[in-house]
């Protein structure tokens, strides 16, 4: 394969996966006025974040973490594509009435959504594989902690600006691209919820249910399970209140950082 085939395809993924993390399932959207979404700003700025509350960057430990937590889902997602490729091929367009039309327009195009934000996550978890890779294999710990601000131009290290700056970019180009995937996967999920929900509920049954007996899933639950669903519930409130206190002073330095510039 040539290279221009190469960006072609690459840029054609990554303009196809733009587009349908703004774009409905009827193409009414229109696209960001600053190219990004919301969502991906609050990554880039969760990004730079990171970068001033963890200055000496990644473990070696986290690093294979994630390699490993990459590698699972790059090969989920690649069995998903093959999976979704066969519903579309099964997809009748013999629609007669409007709603019918619109409802086969919405399975196509959550299709194609599914397709190009999965394709494109597993772009991008390829991405972060070589930046963590590299890191593994030609990076060192640096602690930006350990370094500060001149105070004239003429005390300036160009070359040591110039790698601390690397270093900065490549962290946070890292973390924005592993917030993306998340962001990609979630995305991917919803889309693949709508078709199946939509196809789901096009089979009606053929008898009716006495709602008299429905009972809600809170009234299940207590009566299913009274015990666990408190101790869950503890659980979890306790969990919640540890990390706001674990994550306080780290919340409190940053904002102590703002207000100083």
């Amino acid at each position: 394969m040539g290279l221009d085939n190469l960006l072609y395809y690459v840029i054609n993924l990554i303009d196809e996966g733009h587009k349908w993390q703004y774009q409905n399932a009827t193409n009414s959207n229109k696209a960001p006025l600053l190219y990004f979404t919301p969502l991906q700003f609050i990554a880039i700025l969760l990004s730079f974040f990171f970068v001033i509350s963890a200055p000496s960057g990644i473990s070696h430990n986290t690093i294979d973490t994630l390699l490993s937590s990459l590698s699972i889902m790059t090969g989920f997602f690649l069995a998903l594509v093959v999976f979704i490729y066969d519903k579309y091929m099964m997809l009748n367009h013999d629609a007669q009435t409007d709603n019918e039309k619109i409802d086969e327009c919405k399975n196509q195009n959550y299709l194609l959504q599914f397709n190009a934000l999965t394709s494109y996550a597993i772009f991008i978890s390829l991405i972060v594989t070589s930046i963590l890779i590299g890191i593994l294999l030609f990076g060192s710990e640096i602690n930006l902690s350990n370094y500060t601000f001149v105070s004239s131009w003429l005390e300036i290290d160009f070359k040591l600006t110039i790698k601390l700056s690397i270093v900065v970019i490549i962290r946070v180009l890292l973390i924005y691209f592993l917030l993306d995937f998340f962001i990609l996967s979630l995305y991917s999920v919803c889309s693949l919820f709508q078709f199946l929900n939509i196809n789901m509920k096009k089979e009606k049954l053929s008898y009716e249910i006495n709602k008299k007996l429905v009972k809600t899933d809170r009234e299940t639950l207590k009566e299913k399970y009274p015990r666990k669903s408190k101790l869950i519930k503890t659980f979890f409130l306790i969990f919640v209140i540890g990390i706001i206190i674990c994550l306080w002073d780290t919340v409190k330095g940053f904002i102590n950082n703002i207000t100083q510039f």
